[in-house]
């Protein structure tokens, strides 16, 4: 089994990497996840985060919930993008240490699904980070690669998942892709998402 934990990180990093570089003009642009602007999504990524914690420490959904709430921020001054650059930092720091702790990924947390091994939750988040850091950085622009061993884990659990990711009603169908695209393209497609 893949090391997990720095492949995590290596998402998240890539994730966080797109959040510092939205301009101050680009948060309500549109991105490849239609329903969602920029700020739109670093805040679902955001929340994803902040879940992890309590989570992973052991409290139960509801548990869970009102630390997720009491964890939100109010507006302050400085704009929308510094906010959600910030909550983003805080985020992301809270759950990447929650999940390096001595003994993390062997534990198993309450999800709304039930009963869930961290190794699994923390693949999904894995699969979440690359897909989204994809999202934000064709939304703004941002072409610096996504980490190549991520995109390499990631690529044959997302194939082995096609009708699964189908049928949820999370994705659209999977986009045709020629054979000699990119892994990452494929990918992407796999998601519903045109990578072209």
């Amino acid at each position: 089994m893949a090391d997990l934990l720095p492949l995590f990180l290596s998402a998240q990093r890539a994730f966080g990497d797109r959040v510092h570089a939205v301009r101050d003009d680009q948060w309500q642009l549109p991105t490849p996840d239609t329903e969602w602007s920029v700020a739109d999504l670093v805040e679902h990524l955001i929340g994803e985060n902040r879940w992890a914690a309590p989570l992973v420490h052991g409290l139960d959904l509801d548990a869970a919930a009102k630390v997720v709430e009491g964890s939100r921020k109010l507006p302050v001054d400085g704009g929308v993008g510094a906010n959600l650059a910030e909550e983003w930092d805080e985020a992301s720091i809270a759950a990447s240490d929650a999940f390096s702790e001595d003994g993390a990924l062997d534990r198993t947390v309450e999800l709304s699904r039930g009963p869930t091994p961290v190794r699994t939750y923390i693949s999904e988040m894995i699969f979440d980070h690359l897909v989204h850091a994809w999202d934000l950085g064709k939304a703004i622009g941002y072409d610096k690669p996504l980490p190549a061993d991520v995109i390499e884990t990631v690529y044959p659990m997302v194939r082995e998942m096609k009708s699964e990711l189908a049928s949820s009603g999370l994705f659209a169908p999977a986009v045709d892709m020629p054979e000699d695209v990119s892994i990452l393209d494929k990918l992407i497609a796999l998601t519903g998402r045109d990578p072209r």
